[in-house]
């Protein structure tokens, strides 16, 4: 028997944590959009109801949430400010996770710790100009040199990364394969000689979500800094990934939600020809097409996130197959759930017609936001690259 539901304790973290997106971040959503600025007031505040710490454990300093807790956050989130949404994934799901999963007990108590109780901000510095869909090919060096590591090189849409107190980096420690043997990742602090910002990206949606060229000119770390060993890197991005991508399943589910409502609030008001347009049988099908796929999105998105839990945050520990089957359905999660918020906001937008196409519209921003979602994280032809090529090895499983 399949069975599941939210325990108590989630039902009300989802009721406080929608009366906080409601009263704190809605109203300020459409400022943050036109001005491009980090929402630091907001983030604050996140910081001090526990937010930036929600899936992280209570002895490194997090709200112990788990992968469900956190996925209701994200959801809840994502029905008001996708900005908001990338800075938390980015924070949490990419660069706590990378800690969390693989640093040792020192590294969490100096960088998990502050992290999770919202001092310190993290960016996760993976792509680079010549390395994006394709993470095994960055070209940023980390040579040892004397007690460490000199680290040169350059990264590129670095969320968060004017705002980061502590860097998450990848890069070479040996010629890297494929498969990502070669690469390391490191935690690097600001400050630290020879880390610089580039230019801030100017980006058609998420602008309150900061995008940076970050500058890695010969610095120096000692090699405590090393996350998960040396040559271990490609494992520490990609399960970092894994989680992200649910995250991001659940951001883009808040989304869809959000974007049914619009339609059905607008559908009601909007008369033409004598009545209001929700009782056309186009606008039906159109609502009913996006709730279906908007279901099958909260199914999808909270069954992965229970699988993940159950595997706990020790990798040393997961069987091949469950990292692989986690992989795969993390995939699936992220392809499946931004593709379905570009399609409910999409349809959402249609009905809205005219009114929706100007920028005073809350369904043009997310029309905007939502687009990216289906490149960042990796792209979706990525995702489907990968559910196809582990369906074709292990078969349906």
């Amino acid at each position: 028997m399949i069975e599941f539901e939210f325990t108590d304790e989630q039902i009300l973290l989802r009721k406080a944590v929608r009366e906080f997106m409601e009263e704190e971040l809605r109203p300020l959503s459409a400022e943050i959009d036109r001005e491009g600025k980090f929402p630091e007031s907001v983030i604050r505040k996140m910081a001090i109801a526990g937010y930036l710490g929600a899936p992280v454990p209570e002895k490194y300093g997090g709200a112990g949430l788990g992968k469900i807790g956190y996925c209701i956050l994200m959801e809840e989130i994502g029905r008001v400010d996708a900005s908001v949404g990338t800075i938390l994934g980015a924070h949490s799901s990419l660069g706590s996770s990378a800690l969390l999963y693989y640093g040792t007990e020192e590294q969490k108590e100096r960088y998990l710790v502050p992290a999770a109780k919202g001092e310190k901000i993290i960016s996760f510095n993976l792509s680079e100009p010549g390395a994006g869909s394709d993470a095994s090919s960055i070209q940023t060096t980390a040579v040892r040199d004397g007690d460490g590591y000199t680290i040169s090189g350059s990264k590129m849409w670095a969320t968060n990364g004017k705002e980061a107190s502590t860097y998450i980096v990848f890069a070479k420690t040996a010629p890297a394969s494929e498969h990502g043997e070669g690469i390391t990742a490191f935690v690097v602090e600001r400050g630290m000689k020879g880390l610089s910002l580039g230019r801030e990206e100017e980006k058609m949606g998420i602008r309150g979500s900061s995008t940076m060229q970050v500058f890695y000119d010969g610095v120096h770390v000692p090699e405590d800094s090393v996350i998960g060993g040396e040559g271990k890197g490609f494992q520490v991005a990609m399960t970092s990934l894994d989680v992200g991508r649910i995250s991001l399943s659940a951001c883009s589910l808040g989304a869809s939600e959000r974007a049914i409502e619009l339609a059905v609030d607008y559908s009601k008001k909007r008369v033409q020809f004598g009545r209001p347009i929700s009782e056309q049988q186009a606008i039906q099908f159109k609502i009913a097409e996006m709730g279906m796929r908007t279901q099958l999105l909260r199914y999808i998105t909270y069954m992965t996130a229970w699988k993940a839990e159950k595997l706990g945050t020790d990798p040393s520990k997961w069987k091949k197959e469950e990292r692989r089957q986690l992989t795969r359905e993390a995939a699936m999660a992220k392809c499946f759930g931004s593709e379905t918020a570009s399609f409910c906001v999409d349809e959402s937008l249609q009905i809205h017609g005219g009114v929706g196409f100007v920028k005073s519209s809350e369904i043009e921003r997310m029309y905007r936001d939502a687009r990216i979602s289906e490149i960042y994280e990796g792209t979706n032809e990525i995702q489907r690259m990968i559910v196809g090529r582990d369906i074709i090895r292990r078969g349906w499983v």
